[in-house]
């Protein structure tokens, strides 16, 4: 009964995900899709393969803004599948192919050993504990060896964490750096390495909130070292970034 109430409920909301959710939080053109294919080159370029044959799979690629990225840094073997519609729709309207509406659980166990990454964006904290370690264990499974997987998740140890964990009705939980290090290292994976999604320089203005950033991360550290004696894990962003590998 419990899991057919909680596929009703995404089924509901995963429907109209652009039009309910983000398509009230940010404007889908190609201006906003070159402008991320930017952010995620600063963000995440270095933690992708050295082969543009590498075979790259997104889950929950959403309007397929990170597929256009890869694709526009030479990655021939890519593709992404959403479970929202909507999603994978306004992905093609925008010229992205090589999406298509796919559920993770019933995709990845016909793909075993097919990826050399496995990208997911925003998508795990959508997940119960119980489907976490099943995706990560799928997941796994997907990857070949030496395969790595790439995570972004909203990050507990923020002090602000709840605009983002709850700025979503879908969204079920969020990892400290220790704990999605935990999780991974229970599905099996190595090599795990988390990092905090900073401010990123692009001009002036981004230059100075990157400095005032620096401020604030020092204050919370002081924070925690005079509650807790300890200066914290260092990662305080709202969102934080976790890079693993299947050994």
């Amino acid at each position: 009964m419990k899991d057919n109430l909680t596929m009703r409920f995404r089924e509901r909301f995963y429907r109209t995900y652009v039009s309910s959710h983000l398509g009230a939080c940010r404007s889908f053109t190609r201006s906003q899709v070159d402008h991320d294919a930017r952010l995620f080159s600063a963000l995440y370029g270095r933690y992708l393969p050295t082969s543009k044959d590498a075979k790259i799979l997104e889950v929950g690629c959403g309007a397929g803004n990170f597929i256009s990225f890869l694709r526009g840094r030479g990655y021939r073997e890519v593709q992404g599948i959403d479970l929202g519609e909507e999603q994978v729709t306004l992905a093609r309207h925008l010229g992205i192919d090589d999406v298509e509406v796919a559920n993770l659980f019933e995709y990845l166990p016909a793909h075993v050993e097919e990826f050399d990454m496995i990208v997911a964006l925003d998508v795990i904290e959508h997940f119960t504990k119980d489907e976490i370690l099943l995706f990560l264990d799928l997941a796994y499974q997907a990857l070949r060896p030496r395969g790595r997987i790439l995570l972004r998740t909203p990050n507990a140890d923020s002090p602000f964490v709840s605009w983002i964990l709850y700025g979503d009705f879908t969204h079920e939980i969020a990892f400290t750096p220790s704990s999605i290090k935990q999780v991974l290292k229970v599905a099996g994976f190595g090599n795990i390495q988390v990092y905090a999604l900073e401010p990123w320089i692009h001009g002036p203005a981004s230059a100075v909130r990157w400095i005032i950033w620096k401020m604030i991360k020092q204050i919370v550290r002081l924070y925690f070292l005079v509650e807790q004696g300890t200066a914290g894990s260092g990662v305080f962003t709202s969102n934080l970034l976790a890079v693993a590998e299947k050994i």
